[in-house]
Parts: C-alpha cells; structure tokens; sequence
C-alpha cells in the first residue's frame, strides 16, 4: 500500500517493518551492571552449569518459550538429563551488554531485532529466525470500545491524548510505551505545528503510568481512571484469559501502528558454532506444535497469522494492522529527547525584562510584555504538575542594587494553598506583567543574582535552571556590575557537579544577542532569539526543553 506506512505483505521483512525503537530506549534508560548468566545459572538444577543452555526471553513472551522448551526436551532424544534449556525473564536492556561475556545466555529472544545492534559486536550473534509477532495496539475495556464505535467503527491515535481516560505507558522503561509515543507522534507530526505536538506530548507526558501491568491494574478500580493505553496485541488476549469480567478489546488505529517480533539471536560457542539444542529449540519453534502453543498465549506467527479464533470474541482481529513505516535514527532520538525533557522533574526561576521597550506594540497589535506573558503562560503547562517554578521581574526602577522583584517563589506547582494550587496562582501573577512596565533593563545585576539564588537553594534531584527574558541590553547606573565581572563571578561559581545552566531568550533584533550569548554559554547552555515577537512562545518552548541537556547542550 503506498504512502506512510504498508502492510506486512507488501514489506520486504519477515514482519515487514520491524519495531525499531528499542535501540531508543536504551539511550534513556539507565542500564547499570547485570550478570545475566547469574540470574539464569540461579534458577537452574544442580546440574553443572556447562550443561545447561541458558536461554534469555523478554519478559511477554518468557513464558510461552519455557513451555515449550520444556516441551522440546521431552521429545528430543538428544537431549540428556544435563542438557538443559534453562529459560528466565530477562528486559533487553539487561541482556544487551552481556552478550558475548561470560554472564550472557546462549540463546536470546528479546521483543525486537533492532536489539541486535545494540551489542557491542554484532559478528557474536547469529540471528536464527523470528519466533512470534504482536503488533502495538490500543486497549480498552469493551464498554469503552463500544462508546468509540468497536467493532466496526475506525479508531486513531489522536484519541490516546485527546480522550480523558486515555494513558500513556512509560517510555523511558518500556517498549509498548515508546512505541505508543512514537506512534502518537506519527498520526499527529502531519497536522500538527511542533508547538502543538510538544504541547500534546506534553499531556500524555503528565498522564503516564509507568507500566503496562500498573495500566491493566486501573482497569479495575472503581473509578476507572485509565480506560485507554498502548500495549500489545498479545496483553490483550492474555488478559481476557486470565481476568473476570467483560475483558479487554484491542483497537487498531487506523494512520497504522508497529509491531514486535520476537527474533531469536543465537550465541556461538567457544569454537564459533551454534550448539546444537540451540539451532533444534529454534527450529522447533517454527513447527505447528509450538504455533499452536503461541497462538494459545496470543501470539501472531513469524509470518503475522494470527490464532485461527482471533476476532471480536477474545477482542482482536485476524489480519495483520496497516503498518507505519520505519522512522528515521534521528526522528527516534530526537523523540526520546523531547520525552526526556516533558518528563523531568524541574526547577526553574524565569527572569522577564519589565523594562519600558517591554511595551512596545508588536505587527500583530500585542505588546512584547503581553506576548511574553502569553508565551511564559503556555510553556508552564507543559510542566510536569511536580515541577518547581518561580518569576522574577527586572527593570532600574525596581529595588536597587539588585534591581529585581520576586512576584511568586520557587514553588511546586500541584501544591495546594486554600481553593487553588501555586500553578494558579502563578498564572493569575503572569497576568499582572503589563501593568509592572517601567524604567531601564538592569540585566547584568539581575543575571548574576538570579543564578545566584538557584545555586544557593539547588535541588540535587531535579534539573535546575534560569530562564531569562529581555528585549534590551544593560541600563544600569556606572557602579553595578559589567559583562566582564558578571562572566568572572559566574567563572568561578557554576558547578558541574550541581549546575544551573542560565538559558537566555532576546526578544526582538534589538536584544544585546552578543551579551546574551556570552551568559550563557558561561553556564554551558545556549541563547536564543526571537526575532519576530510573535515567536515568543516557541523559542521560550525550545529554551525550556532545554533544559533536560542538564546543561551542555
């Protein structure tokens, strides 16, 4: 099928267009050190461990292969008391830097192929076939589903942020929820300026549950809190197996979706060959007996065919999703960064010029102070509810030396003070702004105290930063502090250890772009423009994602 995405078919891949984005979530996810060999050898016999070949599983589909490798040494006469396949749950993250050492298994299926390419080298693999699939769907509970049309009806990504109950999976920690966000991003990037599509991310971001299961789990509480999320095919039948009531159904998006496969990654021996009860177990699980076990467990086969009883009684559908095309590497890091930075827990203080040039009327009819009251406005939203957030205005005519007022403190926004929450109260003083224009820019003294207001009170377990706004360059009286002392005194306090990156924005041409430029590159982070004011709100938006850089961007 042409355009964005085509079915399995018509790709040239055993599954077509492989799910590509676990090599992304290694770059967000911590993996610190983990023998896999260990856990494995563990849960074996008393056997020695030479006998028994250790065999790592993503954890959907661990125990599908543990079935059948059980079934395997019982019909294989090869295979001797000794001659084990010991199989374990293990993420792909885990597995990915073992393979190869000591520690790592002799046979891994994780949930993608492009695991592969996260080994340090490729050549200590031998990727055999591909076990299963299970394309990335919605899921609903059925009363849900029958709201939005199922099972006729057509469903769309847009309705996983757009719909109250619907979640996001974590995607720092998961497959499904990265590929849930990467296909959000897809059906939306088309339509959508990147202001808007940060600002839905932005939602989902705030929405997210940090696991498939923890998402099943809300299904059943009272309140129903989370009633659409992505997950995979496979989850959905194995829910309706194994829970009470009227289950779960999967939705197929219609822009398209992705799909796992379950590839297996053979690991040679010491004299560069496959053992062979690894290459027999592989080979078995290609054969109509261990179909059958995976179509059971709600599995696809390699090819994509699904159980012949799939359809609206377990909540699935029998032919293979449309399917989007591969995204480029760069897309896929570029998403994972954005993440990165709507999901962090934050500290920011935002420095905005309220100097007499703030009101100057823009092309559009606004003031620069209005938009920039608007853009700070809509940039906070996109804040994580447990973000810290404070404003601070500057101007000469404002409490010299310092030339600065604190309008709201560096506080959490979802806290609660009597009828309303910092977050409301913050933006009711945002509001304020164009009545408090006046004066000069006091820019160098406010700089210097701002950073040093946030380095005295840093929070080690957020990301701290200062975000400063200004339409001019420096005003102040002769004996305030220069450009040259202000990048001293910053010289010698920022810390790398603790730092507290101050990112500066310049409204308009007449913005002192190269002072600008010089602050914050001391603080290791970059100065933007606005050339245009009315590109306020998206350059403040670039500058606050920023901030995940934690600060050499």
């Amino acid at each position: 099928m042409p355009g964005r995405h085509a079915s399995a078919a018509q790709q040239g891949t055993p599954l077509g267009r492989i799910l590509t984005i676990t090599v992304v979530i290694l770059a967000v996810l911590v993996a610190g050190a983990f023998g896999a060999r260990e856990l494995l050898s563990a849960q074996a016999n008393s056997c020695d461990a030479d006998d028994v070949v250790q065999v790592a599983a993503a954890p959907a589909i661990a125990a599908t292969i543990d079935r059948l490798a059980a079934a395997y040494q019982e019909i294989d006469d090869e295979l001797s008391g000794c001659d084990e396949l010991n199989v374990v749950s293990v993420p792909g993250f885990q597995v990915a830097p073992t393979v190869g050492t000591p520690d790592g298994p002799d046979l891994w299926i994780p949930d993608s192929s492009l695991w592969g390419h996260r080994i340090e080298d490729p050549s200590q693999v031998e990727q055999l076939a591909h076990v299963a699939s299970s394309p990335l769907v919605v899921v609903a509970p059925r009363s849900v589903a029958s709201e939005l049309g199922w099972p006729d009806g057509d469903y769309s990504w847009r309705q996983i942020i757009g719909d109250d109950r619907a979640r996001m999976i974590d995607p720092g920690t998961t497959t499904e929820g990265f590929a849930g966000l990467l296909a959000v991003r897809e059906s939306l990037s088309a339509d959508l300026e990147e202001v808007q599509l940060v600002g839905a991310l932005a939602g989902a971001a705030q929405s997210a549950v940090p696991s498939v299961g923890e998402a099943y789990d809300g299904l059943s509480a009272e309140t129903r809190a989370t009633a659409l999320f992505p997950a995979s095919e496979q989850s959905v039948i194995e829910y309706n197996h194994t829970s009470e009531g009227d289950g779960v159904v999967a939705l197929y998006p219609v822009e398209g979706t992705f799909v796992f496969d379950f590839p297996a990654f053979a690991v040679p021996g010491e004299d560069a060959s496959v053992p062979d009860v690894v290459t027999g177990f592989v080979g078995y699980l290609s054969t109509p007996e261990a179909v059958e076990q995976l179509h059971d467990d709600g599995f696809r086969s390699a090819d994509g065919a699904a159980a012949a009883t799939a359809g609206v009684y377990d909540g699935t559908q029998p032919a293979m999703p449309e399917l989007f095309e591969e995204p480029e590497a760069a897309a896929l890091a570029e998403l994972s960064q954005l993440w990165a930075a709507l999901s962090q827990q934050m500290r920011m203080l935002t420095v905005i010029d309220v100097s007499g040039s703030m009101n100057t009327e823009t092309s559009g009819g606004s003031t620069r102070i209005e938009l920039t009251r608007d853009a700070a406005g809509a940039a906070i939203e996109l804040l994580a509810p447990t973000s810290e957030v404070g404003l601070w205005i500057f101007s000469v005519l404002l409490d010299p030396p310092n030339h600065h007022e604190e309008l709201f403190p560096v506080a959490r926004m979802d806290e609660e003070t009597g009828e309303q929450t910092r977050f409301d109260e913050l933006v009711a003083t945002l509001g304020e702004l164009p009545g408090l224009v006046g004066g000069g820019t006091a820019l160098y003294d406010t700089t210097l105290a701002a950073f040093r207001h946030m380095n005295e009170t840093y929070a080690p377990e957020k990301v701290n930063s200062v975000v400063l706004m200004t339409d001019g360059k420096d005003e102040d009286h002769p004996d305030s502090i220069g450009i040259d002392a202000l990048l001293a005194a910053l010289a010698e306090e920022f810390d790398p250890e603790a730092p507290v990156p101050i990112i500066t924005i310049g409204i308009s041409p007449e913005a002192d772009m190269a002072s600008l430029e010089r602050i914050s590159e001391a603080t290791g982070t970059t100065a933007y423009l606005a050339e245009n004011p009315e590109d306020i709100g998206e350059v403040f938006m670039r500058a606050m994602l920023e901030r995940q850089c934690r600060p050499n961007c």
